[in-house]
């Protein structure tokens, strides 16, 4: 099973529909977060939001620059990342292997863990083909000629494109960046996988309810929350401690909806409510005259 994705920054601008992305059979985005010290595109939120709005797993990436601080360099990723897996873009005047590893420490410091490591052969070999056996998730990118829907400019999982190298396996190849798609022409790229495998290579874990919520906007998460208080505060009563105007159960506790829907139950049922409970007020209505027929 192959899985298409697309990447995508501000050079793309901020019009790329990624309902129509997902409709033409796409799974995922990686989306430009930032770059140096100081660049922040401008297009990440709206694109990282959209994209798990239509069920595209995303991930964000930052653009390593060996002219930058490090640490100044993952504080300004990880503040504007969100809640998407993160990326770092190593390549053209991005340093040696220790800068590399330098900023993922920083970022992982942080609190956030990087999981997908865009580093093109071209370049891994250029930097004196470092050890990249620990790299956490390699993208690497071999481009093929011509443009047109990603599914037909893909040379296949058999290709060399997935040669690994650095004692690393390729878990990600961008094979061109001429891929027609919702009316424009972006970088495509490949998972030679399933949807669960492509989820654990960006952190998520498929069973839990941390993958349902990634799904979730942060508007739509808090939404939910809301939701589930109020549900929950209508069953239990305020703090859980049930209501007051439901009378009390034996142990001299506010008794909850449940329990007071149970009690009009057995009334109804023809059983004895005892005095000073809920049942006082329908037992009470039961003993007023019936009209006459």
């Amino acid at each position: 099973m192959t899985i298409f994705g697309i990447d995508i920054s501000n050079n793309n601008g901020a019009d790329i529909d990624l309902a129509e992305v997902a409709r033409e059979g796409f799974g995922f985005v990686l989306g430009k977060v930032s770059e140096g010290d100081e660049f922040v595109d401008h297009t990440w939120p709206a694109y990282r939001a959209a994209a798990h709005a239509n069920g595209l797993l995303v991930a964000g990436y930052h653009y390593l620059r060996a002219d930058c601080a490090v640490t100044a360099q993952a504080e300004l990723f990880v503040t504007h990342l969100g809640d998407a897996a993160a990326m770092v873009d190593f390549e053209a005047n991005s340093g040696g292997i220790d800068t590399f590893w330098a900023f993922v420490t920083a970022v992982n410091s942080l609190g956030r863990t990087i999981n997908l490591s865009y580093i093109p052969r071209w370049y891994w070999q250029q930097i004196g083909c470092p050890d990249l056996s620990q790299v956490p998730g390699l993208i690497q990118s071999s481009y093929v000629a011509g443009s047109g829907p990603a599914s037909a400019l893909y040379p296949g999982d058999g290709t060399g494109f997935w040669n690994g190298f650095g004692g690393k396996a390729v878990d990600i190849v961008q094979f061109t960046d001429q891929a027609s798609v919702a009316g424009h022409l972006v970088d495509a790229n490949a998972f030679a996988g399933t949807s669960d495998q492509l989820k654990a290579l960006l952190g998520l874990t498929p069973s839990t309810t941390e993958g349902v919520l990634m799904a979730l906007t942060d508007a739509q998460q808090a939404d939910l929350l809301q939701k589930v208080q109020e549900v929950w505060e209508q069953l239990r009563g305020p703090d859980g401690q049930g209501w007051p105007q439901l009378g009390k159960n034996a142990e001299g506790q506010n008794v909850t909806l449940v329990d007071a829907i149970a009690r009009l139950r057995d009334e109804i049922a023809g059983r004895t409510v005892p005095t000073g409970t809920a049942g006082d007020v329908s037992a009470a209505a039961a003993d007023q005259p019936k009209p006459a027929a």
